[in-house]
């Protein structure tokens, strides 16, 4: 797995004075999640409603400079010059990560604190309105829950840090005023009136309930930041929830992990690709599981990490011959009517987007398949959602379902027809490679293999995919009680890539092939090959 930082630095192919914006020496870092309170429930009885979860984090001034930090004007106008701090929950259950909080509203930061502890110190003098070298802040969850100063994700240039106060969230008020306090760039929410779920981490009940390891994330933005300074820029802590027939309790666990929470998903590998210096990064986590029944299960989850145009798909290569089963997808709300769909071309599965759902900045969404393609590296492709400067596509790192090691010939036949899958991939040198067949309990059957390929009908609704003229049988084997046997088929070291067809055949009396058998799906085993045919 690639470092998050090492990836961010790999993404600098032109000097960071080439991106828009950006300020030398800029780098505020996130460091710890320090609290975690459930705020209040609304909607239906338990576990049918909704929780409303808020943490609280510290941060420092890791950088060279200090950082401008102005909330408003002497007359109230609300300025652009502090971070902004997103939030997002996630669950880790049945080897899947994902987030289970929706499009949280983000805390707007409009006060310096500067105090002299944390691991950026010594905390420096400087100019007043600054947050300055060395200097460090925590924000608790009293503090970071305060819903006068949340507001949507969706007004934020992440890429840029940027933010218009002018017809804003906050301008506009909730429920909007009327007249000119709506462009003013004057605050006008009154949050008199808010229930303790609305604009925090929204979280169903459902979610919350099932088992899982939580983690609760933290993400900083700046203008001025160059990407090679935003590796410290997000950070994630262990939670846990429990509801006690009345309400929820919660609390922090284990210790605060640097980077995406995506880093902290078991067995997978993630990496990051971004549009240049022209916009912001994808996140790609990626695991892979199997062989089971000859197929591989993969699963992605992808950040949005600092993109301001968003997703509107995610390409993944596959060899033109494999199948590809069991597609999935999943986002962070609950509409069944904006799901992005999967789609099979020769040689890719392609996710796309509804019109109404891209993947924006600070969420997480997941894709799922299963493939008789094994993984190798390779690299997926993300369509960007909304014109702007940039590349129309973002690249990222990953592994992708490309060695097809066997191949479908066809369906086998009988009632039930056995079937046969590989125990892996029929690479050089692989002495464990077998041939597994899934059949009656207790029956027996033969492995039989050829060098050369068949269609020859045979009985009814059966197949013969092997050449007769090549043909090698397997002694007789057994399959256990549960119906499973094996047919080893070892490959030698420095074998030149060979092509063998395999079929399984069960004796099964009154069978529908010559009247004893019934027959397999058939196979072509790539031996000693590499990619897809």
């Amino acid at each position: 797995m690639r470092p998050p930082i090492a990836s961010a630095f790999l993404l600098l192919a032109t000097p960071l004075y080439c991106q828009t914006g950006s300020v030398p020496g800029t780098d505020i870092m996130v460091y710890d999640v320090v609290g975690v309170t459930v705020a209040g429930r609304q909607g239906l009885a338990y576990p049918g409603g909704e929780a409303g979860v808020i943490i609280g984090h510290s941060h420092c001034n890791a950088g060279t400079v200090h950082l401008p930090w102005v909330g408003s004007t002497t007359g109230g106008v609300m300025l652009d010059t502090y971070p902004k701090i997103a939030f997002l929950l996630a669950r880790e259950s049945n080897g899947r990560l994902v987030q289970v909080s929706g499009k949280s509203y983000l805390k707007h930061s409009r006060v310096a604190f500067n105090f002299s502890s944390g691991p950026c110190a010594p905390c420096q003098t400087g100019p007043p309105q600054t947050f300055r070298i060395g200097c460090s802040d925590t924000y608790s969850t009293g503090f970071n829950g305060s819903q006068s100063n949340l507001g949507p994700t969706d007004e934020i240039d992440p890429w840029l840090g940027s933010w218009n106060p002018v017809g804003s969230y906050f301008d506009r008020g909730d429920p909007p005023v009327t007249g000119p306090a709506a462009t003013d760039g004057i605050q006008s929410l009154n949050v008199t009136g808010f229930g303790p779920v609305k604009n925090r981490m929204v979280v169903p009940e459902t979610e919350l309930s099932t088992p899982g390891t939580f983690y609760g994330q933290v993400h900083l933005m700046i203008k001025g930041e160059p990407v090679g300074n935003r590796a410290n820029n997000l950070v994630s802590r262990g939670l846990s929830f429990t509801w006690n027939g009345t309400s929820w309790t919660s609390a922090v666990a284990g210790s605060s992990v640097a980077g995406s929470v995506l880093t902290r998903w078991a067995g997978a590998s993630t990496d990051l690709g971004g549009n240049g210096m022209d916009d912001g990064r994808f996140l790609v986590a990626v695991k892979v599981t199997g062989p089971s029944n000859g197929l591989w299960h993969y699963e992605f989850a992808v950040q949005n990490l600092d993109n301001a145009r968003g997703g509107a798909s995610l390409r993944i290569p596959v060899c033109p011959t494999a199948r590809v089963l069991n597609t999935g997808f999943r986002d962070i709300d609950r509409d069944p009517l904006n799901q992005w769909t999967a789609s099979r071309s020769a040689s890719e599965i392609a996710f796309l987007a509804s019109a109404n759902n891209s993947l924006d900045w600070n969420c997480i969404y997941n894709f799922w398949f299963d493939s008789d393609a094994a993984p190798v590296a390779g690299t997926v492709t993300l369509d960007e959602a909304r014109i702007g400067p940039g590349a129309l596509t973002v690249a990222v790192a990953s592994q992708v379902p490309g060695l097809l090691g066997t191949e479908q010939l066809g369906d086998g036949c009988g009632t039930p027809a056995p079937s046969a899958f590989p125990n892996g991939v029929p690479a050089s040198p692989n002495p464990a490679y077998a041939i597994q067949f899934q059949t009656t309990p207790s029956a027996f059957l033969v492995a039989a293999f050829a060098l050369a390929p068949a269609n020859l009908p045979l009985g009814s609704g059966c197949t013969v995919f092997l050449d007769g003229s090549q043909l090698a049988i397997s002694a007789l084997v057994q399959a256990d009680s549960a119906g499973a046997a094996s047919v080893g088929l070892a490959i030698p070291p420095g074998l030149s890539p060979l092509d063998i067809y395999c079929q399984g055949f069960e004796l099964v009396p009154g069978g529908p092939m010559l009247g004893f058998l019934a027959a397999s799906n058939g196979l072509r085993i790539r031996a000693g090959g590499t990619g897809c045919p």
